[in-house]
Formats: structure tokens, C-alpha cells, sequence
């Protein structure tokens, strides 16, 4: 009977010592659900002032966005009008090649009479002349 009052004191011991575990590991997991409460107050608080800052920084980027496109708009309608400015402009350039065509073929066309009145009042005044000279002689 030796052999059972042994055995039944190590398993006294054993059980024991599982309880201390078992009440250690009790313990542990109450500790460890209070800081897992705590770290999602804390999680909860830092989202909700995270979601307090970002709030007005997306508004404002959305704002910025916006203005962005705005200005995107104005300078697509202002391209369309320098566009449209070039083109008037070369129209004039054009115009203003044809008319300087019509002047130089104007002043050829005088230079041309010019020459011929001149020669022809060249003539006219000898023609004068010698009719002058033949009848007073």
C-alpha cells in the first residue's frame, strides 16, 4: 500500500500544480482581455481623431481638385482662342500678301504708263518743236 499512498500524493501534487496552471493561465487571459479592451479604445480613439484631421484635408483636396479643373477648362478655351487668333492672324498675313500683290502689279501697271506718257510727251513736245521751227523758217 506503499506504492498507492505514493502515487496518490504525486497525483495530489500533480493536480496541484495543474490547478496553479490552470488559475495562472485564468489570470493571464483576464490580463491579456483587459489590454486587448484597452488597445481597441485606444485603436478606436486614434481612428476617430485620425478621421476628425483627414476630414477637412479631403475636403480641401477635393476643393484643390476642383479649382484644378477649372483652371484646366479655362486654359482648353483659352488654347481654342489663341487657336482661332493664329488662324485670323494668318488670314490677315494673306490678305495683306494679296493686296500687297495688287499694289506692286498697280505700280508696275503705272511705272509702265508713266514710261509711255513720257515717252509719248517726249514725242509730242519734238513733234511741237520742229513744227515751231519749220514755220518760222
Amino acid at each position: 500500500m506503499i506504492v498507492s499512498e505514493t502515487w496518490i500524493i504525486f497525483i495530489g501534487i500533480g493536480l496541484f500544480l495543474l490547478l496553479i496552471g490552470f488559475l495562472c493561465a485564468i489570470v493571464f487571459l483576464i490580463y491579456a482581455a483587459l489590454e486587448i479592451r484597452k488597445t481597441a479604445a485606444s485603436i478606436t480613439d486614434f481612428l476617430k481623431r485620425t478621421d476628425e484631421r483627414l476630414a477637412p484635408v479631403l475636403f480641401e483636396a477635393e476643393q484643390t481638385l476642383k479649382s484644378f479643373r477649372v483652371v484646366s477648362d479655362d486654359a482648353g478655351v483659352v488654347t481654342g482662342n489663341v487657336k482661332k487668333l493664329s488662324y485670323s492672324i494668318y488670314e490677315v498675313a494673306e490678305n495683306v500678301r494679296a493686296i500687297s500683290a495688287v499694289i506692286s502689279g498697280f505700280r508696275s501697271g503705272m511705272t509702265l504708263r508713266a514710261s509711255g506718257l513720257r515717252a509719248g510727251l517726249k514725242a509730242a513736245f519734238a513733234v511741237l518743236l520742229n513744227e515751231i521751227k519749220e514755220r518760222r523758217f
